[in-house]
């Protein structure tokens, strides 16, 4: 069974194996289903990150 990552930008659910696009951030790996959210995770990861911190 294949396990998923939650892509932070657009919420989808994607293989870490088989993603478009993965950034470190804070010590972290953030995977992506798409070179454009990879980049809108790149210009702004806080904006996304902060979404999922309450």
């Amino acid at each position: 069974m294949t396990t998923t990552v939650h892509d932070p930008v657009c919420h989808m659910d994607i293989d870490p194996n088989t993603a478009a696009g993965k950034s470190e951030y804070n010590g972290q790996t953030y995977y992506f289903c798409s070179l454009g959210c990879k980049k809108s995770f790149d210009e702004n990861p806080d904006k996304y990150l902060q979404a999922h911190r309450h």
